[in-house]
């Protein structure tokens, strides 16, 4: 093949004559001169990805071949899983775990050879357009594809210069025994049954301008047009409710019928602009700005600059690219927006884009860090509808994890404990699969609460936040355990632990989570940091809330602030480091990429420099000790790494975890890798760039609270504080400048600017401008 590669400068004023959004921005664009290679080994690499929030695809772009691996969010094998297990598959039935599932293909050959010019292939991230263009015998080819929101189908869209010059071959590929793909006139259908019963059906409609069109076998032929036109439609039979049995009882078939019958009576313009206003709507309420790239770095392709980037790090200079970091937070929020809309089920381990049957860890809700991970950001960055889709797909799992918590917990006394929590593992019929993570239930019940503190929405926190935090109390209050004098009754997987002096220490009455793991790490063992930091947490959050909520039953919040008052306490080694365990463990402080320790440091709030200093330290040592090198490179352990030393103040650290991330755990499609890759690494940059930027947990806001030497003069617009307060600010030098604080109603509030307190009225938000 014979791709004439120019220089950037050509690229970007072809591309640009072509009217192709490419390289106009370095900060919300991604793109190559290099064809994608479609083979599915490197799906996970060369694809670029868009998606509606329901359905997506991975685009790999070619002069003379397409592929779009195709995603509907809700195609899942499995079931309720009963037994609990991790067995997962294509083929699993209802008492197994599953996976979720690829749709499909749709495959597009087109007429011609591949000796082209000028070809780049590219996704803005602010608009989720996707483009390809490229030269052949002085025609100029075009390419756009979309995944609409408000329409719920996604738009491929061909062009040529001059007209008769688009030929092309469409056709669905099932991923699934007995799928069915055919085609009829301008359509094309795909038609299918997993093995639990689950049914899906996608179509796509060709429409072309001038030429000819005839369907052959399972394809449709395009000859000769002038532009061509394809709009896919993919549906399940899924519901999110239990109470439904998770059946919508409406064909899919039906479903996708209604989305094209509506699409195709709006004007295709009116579809894209449509599609850019509601992109606009949510990408463009957040902006920053941490400096300018220099043109011939910020001109390059994203594979070349992502190489040169990390190679300055690995010599240690300064990659010098702000604009590449500021690309690395808007395509964060950008595949979250794709991956998790209000009304859908929400982001998964590769957000909703998946081309394997047996994906790894069955591309499911992860919840010992990597679900969580995803939404660290949706508050801050003022994306709360997405927050929204977690938190009722929390809602709706509930009830099945009430049954099987009941079905697989005893009290001491032989009773079964009231609430509920999860295993690991969950999937999207409310089953929950692999070991049992019993404060997961208590780490939900945080992003209920945090929500509320973004929304300040009492009715959303009295009618759905309040009462599942309650439920979740109960099942802590009866799962606890109280330990008698010098520690009586204090159980660990390490028979050494039980005898030693942090145990004997403890007062008589302390209670402790029992037969906790500080995942994944360590030995079983009563009053594992992490669970007492989380429970402490959920019973501070609900004591709270419920002064909020007018909750009248005094006795119960009386007796649950003494449990809280009786929680085994964070505690200080001798050498000056937050324990993992009661026990201290020296030897086990170095290395592991879980932190699962500083979870009161970040995201949670109990640990913080202006309230727990001395707490604060210890915990910035345990970190410190944690090191960087071979078992933290993973794509989620930089960005929690980044906003726990924001948290710190330590700006240039979090900087130093936050280049990491783009040295050692990025695809040349900014996808971030575990290996293999998990978009946690993209969801949770945006989280922690956004600590650097502005915190709000210690009861003041924080403006610029850990600046980077790498970030000298910036500005942020659009982030969002606790108390539904919008945050803009600029600094130079390092310092803040001028900043304005925007709230629904006036209040008067703390904020600390270039370390000094002050206080700030917040102002109301502007408002629209009267359309002419």
């Amino acid at each position: 093949m014979n791709y004439t590669l120019l220089g950037i400068a050509n690229i970007v004023a072809i591309s640009m004559a072509m009217g192709a959004p490419l390289a106009k921005n370095a900060s919300e664009t991604i793109w190559t001169n290099k064809p994608a290679n479609t083979e599915d080994k490197n799906w996970e690499r060369e694809g670029y990805p868009i998606g509606n929030g329901r359905i997506g695809a991975m685009i790999f772009a070619q002069p003379t071949h397409e592929r779009y691996a195709l995603n509907e969010i809700s195609l899942w094998s499995g079931g309720e899983n009963p037994g609990g297990g991790y067995g997962y598959g294509p083929d699993t039935d209802k008492n197994g775990f599953g996976a979720y599932q690829p749709f499909g293909d749709l495959l597009v050959d087109i007429e011609g050879d591949s000796s082209v010019t000028d070809f780049v292939r590219a996704l803005d991230v602010k608009t989720g357009i996707h483009t390809t263009s490229f030269e052949k015998d002085g025609v100029k080819y075009t390419r756009k594809a979309f995944s609409s929101a408000p329409q719920q189908v996604m738009i491929l869209e061909y062009k040529a210069s001059e007209p008769k010059k688009l030929s092309a071959k469409f056709a669905f590929a099932g991923k699934h025994s007995g799928t069915e793909v055919s085609a009829k006139n301008n359509q094309l259908f795909l038609k299918g049954q997993l093995k639990n019963g689950e049914e899906f059906a996608g179509k796509a409609v060709i429409v072309q301008k001038g030429g000819s069109l005839k369907s052959e076998g399972n394809a449709v032929e395009v000859k000769d047009a002038d532009s061509i036109v394809v709009y896919v439609a993919l549906a399940t039979d899924y519901v999110m409710d239990h109470k439904k049995n998770w059946k919508n009882n409406v064909s899919p078939s039906v479903i996708v019928d209604k989305q094209l019958s509506a699409a195709g009576k709006v004007a295709l313009d009116q579809i894209e602009k449509a599609h850019l206003a509601d992109m606009k709507k949510y990408l463009n309420r957040v902006e920053i700005d941490l400096g300018k790239t220099a043109d011939d770095i910020a001109g390059l392709p994203i594979d070349e600059r992502l190489k040169r980037y990390s190679d300055a790090v690995k010599k240690g200079e300064k990659p010098n690219d702000p604009d590449l970091e500021e690309l690395l937070f808007n395509t964060g929020r950008y595949l979250l927006l794709s991956s998790s809309r209000q009304g859908n089920l929400p982001a998964n381990l590769q957000g909703m884009w998946n081309d394997k049957v047996s994906p790894p860890w069955a591309c499911d809700y992860h919840n010992n860090i990597n679900f969580q991970m995803a939404y660290w950001g949706a508050t801050v960055t003022n994306l709360l509808e997405s927050h929204d889709a977690m938190l009722d797909y929390i809602f709706a799992m509930a009830p099945v994890c009430a049954e099987t918590t009941q079905k697989n917990f005893k009290n001491e006394d032989g009773t079964t404990p009231r609430g509920w929590t999860v295993r690991t593992s969950q999937n999207i019929w409310g089953g929950n699969g692999w070991d049992w993570n019993i404060p997961g239930s208590a780490w939900y019940a945080t992003h209920a609460w945090e929500q509320y503190l973004f929304n300040q929405d009492k009715k959303y926190l009295a009618t759905k936040a309040y009462p599942m935090m309650k439920e979740v109390c109960h099942f802590w209050e009866d799962h606890l355990k109280e330990l008698g004098e010098n520690g009586a009754g204090f159980k660990s997987g390490d028979q050494n632990a039980i005898n030693t002096p942090e145990v004997k220490s403890l007062k008589k009455g302390t209670l402790v989570a029992p037969h906790g793991w500080s995942p994944e790490h360590g030995p079983r063992e009563d009053g594992v940091m992490h669970d007492q930091q989380l429970i402490r947490e959920l019973f501070d959050n609900t004591l709270a809330a419920a002064k909020i909520v007018g909750e009248k039953d005094t006795a119960w919040l009386k007796s649950l602030k003494d449990k809280r008052d009786r929680l085994a306490p964070n505690m200080i080694s001798k050498n000056g480091y937050l324990q993992e365990w009661i026990v201290d463990r020296p030897n086990n402080i170095t290395g592991h990429r879980h932190t699962s320790h500083l979870y009161a440091v970040y995201p949670g709030s109990e640990i913080s420099k202006v309230k727990t200093p001395e707490l604060a330290q210890a915990a910035l040592k345990s970190l410190e000790l944690r090191g960087t090198g071979g078992d933290n490179h993973r794509s989620w352990v930089w960005p929690w790494r980044t906003a726990l030393y924001a948290r710190f103040g330590e700006g240039d650290k979090a900087h130093q975890m936050l280049s990491s991330l783009l040295t050692y755990n990025i695809l040349p499609n900014m996808l971030t890798t575990h290996p293999p890759m998990q978009m946690d690494g993209n969801f949770g940059a945006p989280a922690g760039m956004s600590e650097m930027l502005l915190q709000s947990h210690a009861g003041e806001i924080a403006l610029l609270p850990a600046p980077t030497s790498e970030w000298k003069d910036g500005s942020v617009k659009g982030l969002r504080a606790r108390g539904n307060i919008v945050v803009n600010f600029d600094w130079k030098d390092g310092k803040v400048t001028n900043y304005e604080l925007i709230s629904p109603d006036s209040k008067t509030v703390k904020v600390r600017v270039n370390g000094k307190l002050e206080k700030a009225t917040t102002k109301a938000p502007a408002k629209p401008k009267a359309k002419k």
